[in-house]
């Protein structure tokens, strides 16, 4: 990109991606390996045996979500990810209340990955506090960020391969050392409370399969590269391809851990149940070594979610979320790299803030999130369809309108789940509802009692494409 100064004519990131490289970018970003090795360990000591049950039914949970985002962003493919796709199917005041709540889950989804690097760093006696551990990571991740984004393909290109076969290992330690009770364990699922076996009730189950659900999912994210990439209307099959590669890289290892441990009690009782999963098996040189390989793969998680979020961001800033100032200040561009600046500086600040929030708080409010996401994921592939906004694309969701009505179902039961836990399930849902309300009056009273009010707007090509001026009004 050619350097330039900042009109009134927002800025463009060079088309410079295949789908390759966009699979590569989505894997690293929403990393099955920090699903499994960081936020599934919750899940683990949370639902006991009950994980590899609630892994195969989350998978399918999620193949339903994501088949619908899929979709949205198939008609819509700009870095407003699945924000931006919802308000083109659904209108501009979904997409600007789901763009504002996304501000408060963005910071806590890439602090959970930092987090966990200093777990795994841990056997190798740094100097450092745990939290002193994560300030570094993301000061580090924030400036490899600014590098172009072709030079991050390759980087977590690299890194991902070492994440795959960190998980690849422990899913075959598993199955190699599998257990004789393992079967009855996963088809009769219990759970370790207070170092006592009890069963893994409905409500236990439930909040694991939600929880894994949302650890399956963030294959959408691929939006937030494809104003990169040089063919994006391919987009909604790459969404489905990285979905289907992530169900198997995440499944097989906490089925492994499940089926394999010699100990179940004292891995399931272990704040870092994976470290001592493998230590049963391996040497401590070879611990050492995966330890070093999970804490690359949390990195590259981060490194990517930064470069993707960033644009996400910048797209904020374009569709004049905000302030005109501040606006300009999140589509300022490093001509060199084509990185948003302002806006990955910003993400790094709010990352680390977050540090100082439980693990626990932080995946329920997230999975809160996502549960409130599919709502408009439903409204939007039935909004679309009617209006031929969705569905005329290079990929619609199979067998409509079975999926979004079991979509509807899926969110009835996240519902009920999150609300039978009234430690933290139901402030979940109370607080992610807080948030999107906050969202919406922020569009109704700020946004449009502007001028002319406030429309959503694209890239200029996606809104040409779309029926929309370049200009954001409607056609």
């Amino acid at each position: 990109m050619t350097s330039q100064a900042l009109t009134d004519d927002p800025p463009k990131f060079t088309r410079s991606l295949s789908g390759l490289g966009v699979i590569i970018l989505t894997l690293s970003v929403l990393s099955p390996g920090v699903s499994v090795l960081v936020s599934g360990g919750s899940i683990l000591q949370q639902a006991g045996t009950g994980t590899a049950l609630a892994f195969l039914l989350g998978s399918l949970v999620c193949y339903c979500q994501t088949s619908m985002a899929a979709e949205l962003g198939a008609a819509y493919p700009t870095a407003g990810y699945d924000y931006a796709a919802i308000g083109h199917a659904v209108g501009d005041w979904a997409g600007a209340t789901c763009y504002i709540a996304s501000i408060a889950s963005v910071p806590l989804f890439l602090n959970t990955s930092a987090v966990g690097i200093a777990i795994y760093l841990h056997p190798f006696g740094l100097p450092l506090s745990a939290n002193g551990i994560t300030f570094v990571t993301v000061a580090v991740i924030t400036a490899v960020s600014l590098l172009n984004i072709r030079a991050n393909e390759y980087i977590t290109g690299i890194f991902m391969l070492i994440e795959i076969g960190a998980l690849l290992l422990v899913a075959a330690i598993g199955i190699w050392h599998a257990q004789p009770q393992a079967a009855a364990q996963i088809l009769h699922p219990v759970h370790l409370s207070n170092g006592i076996w009890l069963a893994a009730g409905i409500g236990i189950t439930g909040i694991a399969i939600n929880n894994a659900s949302w650890a399956l999912a963030g294959s959408s994210q691929a939006l937030m590269f494809s104003e990169d990439m040089k063919r994006p209307e391919t987009i909604g099959r790459i969404i489905m391809l990285a979905f289907a590669i992530t169900v198997l890289l995440e499944t097989a290892p906490m089925i492994g851990t499940v089926v394999g441990s010699a100990d179940l009690k004292s891995v399931l009782g272990s704040d870092a149940p994976f470290e001592t999963f493998l230590g049963q098996y391996l040497p401590g040189f070879g611990l050492k070594l995966v330890s070093l390989s999970i804490a690359i793969t949390i990195f590259n998680a981060c490194l990517a979610g930064f470069v993707g979020i960033g644009r996400n961001v910048f797209s904020m800033g374009r569709t004049r979320l905000f302030a005109r100032p501040a606006n300009r200040a999140l589509m300022r561009l490093i001509p060199r790299t084509d990185a948003p600046w302002v806006a990955i500086a910003l993400i790094g600040a709010s990352t680390a803030a977050a540090t100082y929030l439980p693990l626990k708080f932080k995946v329920l409010l997230l999975s809160g999130n996502y549960t409130i996401i599919t709502i408009f994921y439903v409204w939007g592939v039935f909004a679309g369809r009617r209006s031929g906004r969705t569905g005329g694309h290079a990929y619609r969701t199979p067998i409509f309108p079975l999926i979004p009505l079991l979509g509807i179902g899926i969110v009835i039961a996240e519902v009920v789940v999150l609300w039978l836990d009234a430690e933290q399930g139901r402030k979940s849902l109370f607080v992610c509802g807080g948030v999107y309300a906050a969202a919406y009056l922020y569009y109704r009273f700020v946004l449009m009692r502007r001028p002319g009010g406030w429309v959503m707007t694209g890239p200029e090509d996606i809104d040409a494409a779309t029926h929309k001026g370049g200009d954001g009004s409607r056609a």
